[in-house]
């Protein structure tokens, strides 16, 4: 109690000091700021006085302007001396323009002011304006600009009449001389007028300065006053709160100091009850079974029973401590894992430390009696006595836990036969694994071989559909040929061939023969293998095919209705494989228009794009494929001809070169559309491509 007493009075006097303090900043502030307002109101005096001089010095240019003008007309005779006064005027209003400027925008005017005092011959006086509101701005300065660019024309306007006044002169033509003069005395006769009205625009800017000028005084002689008010109101009201606040303090601390007095008296009194609280915590301590040690964190302060027990060399704690400093002192170093501790640093931070940074850890310790080890469970906690002072103490707990780390031994024992088990097994199923690994080598080894067995049963199939288209392509020609050469024969026989006929049939015969080489080029191409993967159209393919096609498709009164011929479809890849899946497409069609016996027979090829593919529909109307196997037709080996027509691999192939060489998509599905009035149903062929 005496204590709090003896704090609360120290904090009373700190209170004390730190009011005095801040009045004293308090004032020092106040005069600050109001020192700051009063500098503002004559900076803002100092800006409209600026604006003043700055008026004054557009007053004296325009009065230099005027006399320049003057001097123009009566005292300059040749072009040279015109050319100087004309220079001298421009210079006189490039200065009014940047009066004029710093007037509408702010800035510093430098103005060359001729003293004819000695050292001061070339002074250069600068006038600060700040604009604070680019809306204020005086009207004079918009009536004064244009004044500015008309007396440009004028100017140019005098320099034109004196240089015809001069030439007159020079040719001695008296009568255009003299009207000449007349016109610039004419001239001259109406420049008084206008430099008086823009004298009087420049006078009223100054007597507009002046006024505000004098308004603006007598405001800032009133605000200052009003500020000097304040800043007296202020300081008194200060000065009464510190004194009337330290009064209360010193009232405060004398009561305080009575008070003490009589808690001196009940301290000793608190002592002993204290005394008595440590004995019964004592008590409980020492009955406890676990080893329980106090420490300020460095050196160990007190022990409950169990220690001395333990440790029974030792008749009480004194004797202990006295001969070690630390329990970790007899920490067994070797530790079966890391659940263990040493007496030594983790982490950077001394064993203690690193249990108190770790509070949901579980830490163990081992420490000998009698030379067998015994197994500790450590905890510890830190608790801070005083918060004021930041005392505290640690209190580390050892739980003996051997007999339950003895159970852990015998049962790992057991799961250490257990392991023995589980290895051997482990140790079968990897040989299984490793065999499994062969086999899978073996299969996949089959599985490409028969892959490659596919692809060339897939290449021998389209030599022969192309050798039959071939066979069908060449048969027209061929006959034609025959009979051609046969009737020529008959006719040379029979004598009635002329040279005429002989020669149109030859034509006619290369005509054939010219067709039948330039089909022979369609299918080598049709047939080449591409080597790379290049941009192409892939309209242009579906034309290849149907070229290769054309002549089967007629045998059979097969209708082809093309709609992709007008568009464009450009992709990546390799067009021979893409021929390759519209041949097999086309072929399969072609047979289930003839096996079904279709009498109006039809395949309807069309296009369309989306944002990411080209999209080709391939359609028959060979009545669709059944339900039951639509969804096997692309697999390898499956097909519903006969085993002379067909191997199944055609379409499988197909779906293999759309989907995995070109990035695509290969499906198929039964539908309807209408074809000469009538509806009919047949399978319809989707490849997606992706577009470039």
């Amino acid at each position: 109690m005496a204590t709090y007493k003896t704090n609360n009075t120290y904090k009373k006097l700190i209170l004390l000091i730190s009011i005095f303090l801040f009045g004293f900043l308090s004032l020092f502030t106040l005069n600050k700021v109001f020192t700051h307002l009063v500098d503002d109101l004559d900076k803002e005096t100092k800006n409209l006085k600026a604006k003043i001089t700055i008026g004054e010095y557009i007053s004296y240019d325009i009065l230099e302007l005027r006399a320049l003008f003057h001097e123009l007309a009566t005292t300059t005779t040749s072009q040279r001396s015109r050319d100087i006064v004309i220079h001298k005027i421009k210079k006189t209003i490039n200065r009014v323009n940047d009066s004029l400027n710093i007037l509408e925008n702010g800035g510093t005017l430098k103005r060359f002011v001729a003293l004819n005092i000695a050292g001061h011959l070339n002074t250069i006086k600068e006038v600060e304006y700040k604009i604070n509101n680019k809306k204020d701005f005086s009207l004079e300065v918009i009536d004064i600009r244009p004044k500015l660019n008309e007396i440009v024309l004028m100017v140019n306007e005098v320099n034109d009449l004196l240089k015809k006044r001069a030439n007159f002169k020079k040719k001695k033509d008296s009568i255009k001389f003299m009207k000449s003069a007349r016109k610039v005395r004419r001239y001259y006769k109406s420049l008084p007028a206008y430099f008086t009205r823009l004298s009087e625009n420049i006078g009223r800017l100054l007597y507009e300065g002046e006024r505000e000028l004098k308004t603006l005084s007598k405001k800032i002689d009133e605000d200052k006053k009003r500020y000097m008010q304040i800043k007296l109101y202020l300081i008194i009201s200060i000065i009464i709160f510190v004194i009337i606040l330290g009064y209360i303090i010193v009232k405060r601390v004398n009561k305080d100091s009575l008070e003490l007095s009589h808690v001196n008296e009940d301290l000793e009194e608190t002592l002993k009850k204290q005394e008595k609280q440590e004995k019964s915590i004592r008590a409980i301590l020492d009955a406890q079974s676990n080893i329980i040690i106090v420490s300020d964190g460095v050196n160990m302060i007190d022990a409950n029973l169990q220690l001395i027990k333990f440790f029974d060399k030792y008749k009480n704690f004194e004797e202990f401590k006295s001969e070690n400093e630390c329990i970790c002192d007899f920490f067994e170093t070797n530790i079966p894992n890391d659940e263990y501790i040493i007496k030594k640093s983790y982490d950077g931070l001394p064993w203690l430390e690193y249990i108190l940074a770790n509070p949901k850890k579980n830490f163990k310790v081992i420490m000998k009696k009698n030379g067998r080890k015994h197994h500790f469970l450590v905890q510890a906690v830190k608790t801070v006595l005083d918060d004021n002072t930041g005392e505290s103490v640690v209190i580390l707990t050892l739980n003996n836990i051997t007999a339950e780390i003895t159970s852990q031994i015998k049962l790992a024992s057991l799961n250490e036969n257990l392991g023995l088990i589980v290895a051997n097994k482990t140790k079968e199923l990897n040989e299984l694994n490793e065999n499994l690994e062969q086999k899978i080598i073996i299969e996949t080894e089959k599985v490409r071989q028969k892959d490659k067995q596919m692809t060339q049963q897939a290449r021998s199939a389209s030599m022969g559909e192309m050798i039959g288209n071939i066979a069908h392509q060449w048969r027209q020609p061929l006959s034609a040929i025959n009979t051609t050469a046969s009737g020529m024969d008959i006719q040379i026989q029979l004598g009635l061939a002329t040279e005429e006929d002989i020669v149109k049939s030859y034509k006619s015969i290369m005509g054939y023969v010219d067709f039948l080489t330039q089909t022979i080029e369609d299918f080598r191409g049709f047939l080449r293998e591409d080597k790379e993967k290049v941009k192409f159209n892939i309209v242009d393919t579906i034309n290849k095919t149907l070229s290769v096609t054309s002549a089967s498709y007629k045998d059979y009164d097969i209708t082809i209705l093309n709609d992709t011929k007008d568009v464009k479809l450009p992709s990546f890849g390799m067009s021979s494989e893409l021929s390759q899946v519209f041949l097999n497409i086309l072929n399969n069609a072609k047979d289930a228009l003839i096996a079904k016996e279709i009498k109006e027979k039809m395949v309807h090829i069309w296009s369309k794009q989306d944002e990411k593919y080209n999209i080709i529909y391939i359609h028959d109307n060979a009545g669709g494929i059944p339900n039951d196997i639509i969804e096997k037709i692309f697999d390898p080996y499956f097909t519903t001809k006969h085993q002379s027509q067909g191997t199944g691999i055609g379409l499988y192939m197909s779906k293999d070169i759309v989907e995995i060489h070109m990035d695509g998509k290969l499906s198929v599905e039964n539908c309807t559309k209408s074809f000469k009035g009538e509806e009919y149903c047949g399978a319809c062929f989707k490849i997606e491509l992706p577009k470039v």
